[in-house]
């Protein structure tokens, strides 16, 4: 389909909000993704996925969904130059995301940088169903790498901060504040690095508490049919020693299909 943009800011230097108009379609739920043709010529030819940060309602009444961006590449940066009236290709909402889990214990969102993008609207969820006890962890090189920071404080949501040269909150990785943090009765949702996930599953693991990751993977189609994002995910201990020469034992999923959320034990984290 094709959406309208209805803003296109910058948030902090790098960090772009995107409003595109989705004439009412489905809403994606937290950690769902789409992909967009960000220009209307093959270069870049194909789609990149963008996870869906907000859905609001503008002054003009029209259903949006915001897209919480970081200019990195080429592709990014044609996005930067987005205006309000033009029409971008998009595809979604894909993907599986945040489910949440149940029970009432504490729920911890662990951000990276821009792994924040999943978060709030499994927030305002957290929030509405009176789930029990939320936190986010944000954590960032420094104040120019925590977008969307006051939208979470707005929700009423506990935040702590960490950064690595001390500017806002705490001068350390994020991951330390989990580790002060987590208790038995947590579940841990995470969005960030691939070190940071991986560290982020070890301390859940030790707790031996719930923990569910969002993978970024490069993708070409969205849908599972290029193979491009596969991920290689841990076998049941019954195939463990049959797995070479069994055709029906499949060692991969794809993160644009199956995931991009995955329960964090599913990973085989030193092949990632």
């Amino acid at each position: 389909m094709v959406a309208r943009v209805i803003y296109n800011k910058e948030v902090l230097p790098t960090y772009y909000l995107l409003g595109l108009g989705y004439g009412g379609r489905t809403a994606p739920s937290p950690g769902q993704f789409y992909m967009l043709k960000v220009n209307r010529g093959i270069d870049p030819f194909l789609r990149r996925p963008f996870g869906a940060y907000r859905v609001i309602r503008p002054d003009n009444g029209e259903d949006a969904v915001e897209i919480l961006y970081k200019v990195v590449g080429k592709g990014t940066m044609l996005m930067s130059e987005l205006c309000p009236g033009d029409g971008v290709d998009l595809l979604g909402p894909l993907g599986r995301g945040f489910h949440l889990h149940g029970g009432r214990g504490k729920h911890i969102m662990v951000a990276g940088g821009v792994g924040i993008v999943p978060f709030y609207i499994l927030a305002e969820r957290l929030i509405c169903q009176e789930a029990g006890r939320a936190v986010l962890l944000f954590g960032g090189r420094g104040k120019e790498d925590l977008p969307g920071l006051g939208d979470f404080g707005k929700l009423g949501l506990v935040v702590k901060v960490a950064t690595d040269n001390g500017e806002v909150g705490r001068r350390c990785l994020v991951t330390e504040l989990l580790a002060d943090e987590i208790t038995g009765d947590s579940v841990v949702y995470a969005c960030g690095p691939k070190g940071m996930l991986r560290e982020v599953a070890g301390i859940a693991a030790e707790k031996n508490v719930p923990c569910y990751v969002s993978l970024d993977r490069v993708m070409a189609c969205g849908v599972g049919a290029c193979l491009g994002c596969a991920v290689r995910v841990a076998l049941p201990p019954s195939y463990a020693e049959h797995e070479e020469g069994r055709m029906d034992v499949q060692p991969y999923k794809m993160v644009c299909r199956d995931g991009p959320v995955f329960d964090s034990r599913e990973i085989e984290w030193d092949k990632l």
